[in-house]
């Protein structure tokens, strides 16, 4: 088989004026920002001005670069199709010949030409699908063929080219078959190969069906040293004298042998017919209008909050960051809870307390929990596996109600590899009360195998509905009561009462808020099963930093 060392022959072409243009559009769009001496509405008009004058222009510029720069990709693309089919054909021809010339030399080098010599050679013949006839040489002269003997002997030029491994190429010879047949000859050693020409005919056939040209290039010289098939011209290049831009691909067998060339013309808008060219300058026109009377709005839109969280959620313009949490009487990371977090270009910080009530308002808060699911399962899977951790994830109870989120969730843990035990649904408990859809979601996913907590317990009306509910597995003690130890407030008898409930129930329970070390010795001391989370063990961690605190312990 022919080593397929491919080389793609880079295309040449210009687009004139593209550079000038769009640096005079990035000059011209810094009327945007406006002089502070210009009053609001010279301002205004300034930037009328560009929208409906040079903006579309630019956007006409930009239209017809990516029109070419598209166009020319599909041409290249069907290029090489058409191109690997023959390139693919050529190398197994190639290999036939090959074959054929190391076989037929080592069983016929030096024998005489009898009746079963010639008799072997037909049977040999057969075997091949691109070769006319099979000869026998001795000291130059042809003796024999898969037709009989050869009286007299007949002559064998000498090859127009020659490789370095010593195989000759003749091009269209009509003397060593006579009869006024011409056809391409292969030598070497005591073998010569007759190619079929109807196998050369097809192949010619092919390559200017596809309106390409198949060059056979020496590879040690780079002479061509055949050709079939032409480029066509341009009418517009013809006119101009301009070279037309040539698209190639190349493949060599072995070193010294012959290179098969693949060449053809990439059209440009030039070559499209009249009706074709108006259309691309309407379309091109009528795309920087477009685009001008678009950003003429969208800057007279109010900027509100709910439109940049809409934008926000659709480009997943968020991070995570992940809180450990860990035993409260060891410090022993168990888990971490994924928090997501919003930097806004115009609104900079923008807190989860403010940003994920209006999500809930505007119906967007199940797109940011799937976001922060795939999020966090991507981001630190590998180290909750590595280290059997687990993953908090905050929900709503509209999540839970929803079968496509469930199933969202099964497939998306079993992609990245984790157990279902490994990720927790915390639902807030201030969110809405229980209801039977929300039961009937929470017994689901615990079927599955996932975990659910109740967060911020002890902050909303319904803690005894969801104690009384078996379907969770944890409880996450609002930093608000965590922040009733140790002093003398009404929050602190509360705090003393729910410890006495808590201790009765077992289930997991996780103090959230714990930044002070007589916080954690209250922990420790009464409910010393009890998990925490919060500054006085760690702070929240992005991704990698997470993963380096858990692998230092």
């Amino acid at each position: 088989m022919v080593k397929s060392q491919v080389r793609v022959l880079p295309a040449s072409g210009r687009l004139l004026g593209v550079k000038a243009s769009l640096f005079r559009c990035a000059l011209i769009s810094s009327l945007f920002k406006g002089d502070t001496d210009m009053s609001e509405a010279r301002k205004w008009r300034a930037k009328k001005r560009f929208l409906f004058s040079v903006f579309p222009l630019c956007v006409f510029v930009v239209f017809l670069c990516v029109f070419s720069w598209g166009y020319r990709a599909v041409q290249q693309r069907v290029i090489d199709d058409s191109a690997a089919i023959i390139l693919n054909r050529v190398s197994e021809v190639a290999a036939e010949f090959r074959s054929a010339l190391d076989h037929l030399n080592d069983k016929y080098s030096g024998v005489s030409c009898t009746q079963d010599v010639v008799r072997q050679l037909k049977n040999d013949l057969w075997k091949y699908e691109f070769i006319r006839e099979i000869g026998i040489t001795h000291h130059g002269l042809m003796t024999c063929t898969s037709s009989g003997a050869v009286l007299p002997p007949a002559h064998v030029p000498v090859p127009q080219v020659v490789t370095q491994i010593g195989t000759g190429l003749m091009f269209n010879n009509s003397t060593l078959l006579g009869k006024g047949i011409a056809t391409d000859v292969i030598t070497r050693g005591d073998i010569v190969l007759f190619i079929s020409p109807m196998m050369m005919e097809t192949m010619d056939r092919n390559v200017r069906e596809h309106g390409l040209m198949l060059s056979l290039v020496q590879q040690d010289t780079g002479k061509v040293i055949r050709q079939s098939g032409t480029l066509p011209a341009g009418r517009l290049h013809d006119r101009l004298g301009l070279k037309r831009n040539v698209y190639g691909i190349e493949r060599c067998g072995p070193q010294g042998s012959i290179c098969v060339r693949i060449s053809a013309v990439l059209n440009d808008a030039t070559d499209l017919p009249a009706w074709g060219q108006v259309a691309l300058i309407c379309t091109g026109l009528g795309a920087g209008l477009a685009a001008s009377y678009l950003l003429f709005f969208y800057r007279r839109r109010r900027v509100s909050m709910d439109v940049r969280l809409k934008r926000a959620i659709r480009n997943e313009s968020f991070s995570l960051v992940y809180q450990p949490i860990v035993r409260t009487v060891t410090g022993e990371i168990v888990g971490f809870e994924a928090l997501i977090r919003w930097r806004d270009s115009l609104l900079g910080d923008v807190s989860p307390d403010t940003f994920i009530p209006l999500a809930e308002q505007t119906g967007q808060a199940q797109a940011i929990t799937r976001l922060v699911t795939k999020m966090a399962l991507r981001e630190i899977s590998d180290t909750l596996k590595k280290h059997n951790l687990f993953v908090s994830i905050n929900v709503i109870p509209d999540d839970i109600r929803d079968v496509t989120f469930i199933d969202y969730l099964s497939e998306s843990v079993n992609i990245v590899g984790l157990s279902p035990q490994q990720v927790v649904l915390e639902i807030t408990e201030r969110a809405n009360a229980s209801t039977d859809d929300v039961d009937s979601g929470m017994r689901v996913l615990r079927n599955r195998g996932f975990n659910i907590a109740i967060d911020d317990f002890g902050t909303g009306y319904s803690n005894i509905s969801w104690l009384t509910s078996n379907n969770y597995d944890k409880i996450k003690i609002d930093k608000f009561i965590t922040n009733a130890i140790g002093t003398d407030s009404i929050n602190n008898k509360t705090l003393m009462n729910l410890i006495v409930l808590l201790r009765e129930i077992e289930k997991d329970i996780v103090f959230e808020g714990v930044e002070h070390r007589y916080q954690v010795h209250f922990i420790s001391r009464e409910i010393p099963k009890a998990f925490s989370q919060g500054w006085y063990f760690y702070r929240p961690l992005d991704k990698t930093m997470a993963a380096t605190v858990v692998a230092s312990h």
